[in-house]
């Protein structure tokens, strides 16, 4: 499988962590990289000023999709991954459903028709995560960050990450 290097290294991520509102509080134990396995696709929508191009990933374990910035850079080492429970079809309904009603939404917030032209499935990749381990009055908790944006993302994958763990 392939990966998308992380454009955020480990000292942004802990920066990030200490501007936290009640972050004196918070010791971090350990923040590690770790790929979630996602699957990748392009849209393509036509609309009245041409043709809009989106990339898309929908996470293989739960299915979630997210649209995210491209391009980036791809490493051609191969990387032990989870093993997935949606398989590229399924994935790829998950999209169309998703789309359909973001396409939706969209139209009409803005008065405007958009029409999914096509879309191509670009394959496996693992996406870039950041864990921060961190303790808190005794009890132990995780933060997931964005290895591209370095936001937090307790709601696109912290679920995903805690089903990936065991917990």
């Amino acid at each position: 499988m392939k990966v998308i290097y992380p454009q955020i290294d480990e000292s942004k991520v802990r920066a990030v962590f200490r501007k936290r509102p009640f972050s004196r509080k918070n010791k971090i134990v350990k923040v590690e990289a770790n790929y979630l396995p996602c699957y990748l696709f392009e849209l393509r929508f036509k609309g009245r000023k041409g043709i809009k191009t989106l990339v898309i990933i929908c996470d293989g374990l739960k299915g979630k999709v997210r649209r995210i910035e491209w391009p980036q850079l791809l490493s051609s080492s191969s990387l032990d991954s989870p093993a997935t429970v949606l398989d590229e079809v399924e994935a790829l309904e998950k999209v169309k459903e998703q789309v359909r009603w973001i396409t939706f939404r969209f139209g009409l917030k803005i008065n405007k028709k958009y029409s999914l032209e096509a879309v191509h499935p670009l394959g496996k990749i693992g996406y870039p995560f950041w864990i921060v381990y961190y303790k808190r009055n005794g009890a132990y908790n995780f933060l997931v960050h964005d290895g591209l944006s370095g936001k937090k993302e307790n709601h696109f994958a912290k679920d995903i990450f805690m089903e990936l763990f065991g917990l």
